[in-house]
């Protein structure tokens, strides 16, 4: 296996990062079966703590403690407790596949704020209109879930794209920090104050505390998202981000949620009425048309060299 040509390996790590990060809200799902969602999020912080400080051993990577580096860690938490907290709580009135493709919409709120607030990129029309697309989706899943006269698409679709807006604050913030971390280092000290932060947390669901022993299925789920999601995933992701394009990369958001409906359909029998299944189709769209000049410098990586196409990326 060592001598693997080095494009093997490259296919063989993105195809695995999209197959976790499709998979990784299925086990969110699977795993608040039987535990409440705070409990299922403590226990995966309270296990992918400990196995990435090992990992960081193993590695011999240092986890620094200066200053900087505590506010780089703050900034990560973001994204582990501030995200995942929102998602885990909407996860329990949401679909794992509606997760994914909600959280495939990160990459269009960058955009968003880079566009209006940060004025470091300036949207084209066919990005306008992915926008456009994706916002009249979320806008027919919502009109849907208010004519049958339920809230909770509603209110699972306002806690995970809180979540979302979570993700999307720390990818700004963690771009300013001018320190230098080991993405493991990172990853480590950020699941630590992720950790802290839950234990201040769970005294306000005491009462939900797992009284019994879960099944095999919850189990299962829990583990895979401590070591697939939490640590293997993300050795793939800083791999891949220095061996290809940005372009490339970016096509991980629109191939996660289709394959997400897949595992979803297949496995946790997901199904949805016309007025769903169309506003997550518009959503679809949105994505393709937000990242079709990502997918034409795929297929025409000799247009990435031009001058034009280095500014733009």
């Amino acid at each position: 296996m060592d001598n693997d040509p080095p494009q093997m390996h490259l296919v063989s790590r993105y195809a695995l990062l999209v197959f976790i990060w499709s998979t990784t809200p299925l086990a969110v799902v699977l795993s608040i079966r039987e535990l409440h969602p705070i409990w299922a999020l403590a226990l995966r912080f309270a296990l992918a703590t400990p196995f990435a400080t090992l990992c960081l051993w193993l590695c011999k990577a240092p986890l620094p403690l200066t200053k900087a580096a505590f506010v780089s860690y703050s900034v990560g938490m973001l994204s582990l407790f501030g995200a995942m907290i929102f998602t885990y709580l909407g996860a329990v009135y949401l679909p794992s596949s509606l997760i994914s493709l909600l959280f495939g919409l990160a990459p269009l709120f960058v955009g968003m704020l880079a566009h209006g607030v940060f004025k470091t990129q300036k949207l084209g029309v066919n990005q306008w209109a992915g926008l456009i697309l994706a916002l009249l989706g979320l806008w027919m899943i919502f009109a849907h879930d208010e004519q049958h006269g339920t809230q909770h698409y509603a209110l699972g679709i306002v806690l995970t794209l809180l979540g979302v807006f979570c993700y999307v604050a720390s990818v700004f913030l963690l771009k300013k920090q001018t320190i230098v971390l080991h993405p493991l280092a990172q990853t480590t000290g950020s699941l630590l104050l992720s950790s802290v932060a839950m234990l201040c947390v769970l005294p306000f669901y005491w009462s939900f505390r797992p009284t019994q022993m879960p099944s095999v299925v919850t189990i299962t789920a829990l583990l895979y998202s401590v070591v697939m999601a939490s640590v293997v995933a993300m050795f793939c992701y800083f791999y891949l981000v220095k061996q290809l394009a940005p372009a490339t990369i970016s096509l991980t958001t629109l191939l996660t949620p289709m394959f997400a409906l897949l595992w979803g359909y297949c496995f946790n029998d997901e199904r949805f009425n016309g007025d769903t299944a169309w506003g997550m189709l518009s959503i679809m769209l949105g994505l393709l048309a937000y990242f079709a000049k990502d997918i034409k410098l795929y297929f025409n990586p000799a247009e990435a060299v031009s001058p034009e196409s280095k500014s733009a990326l």
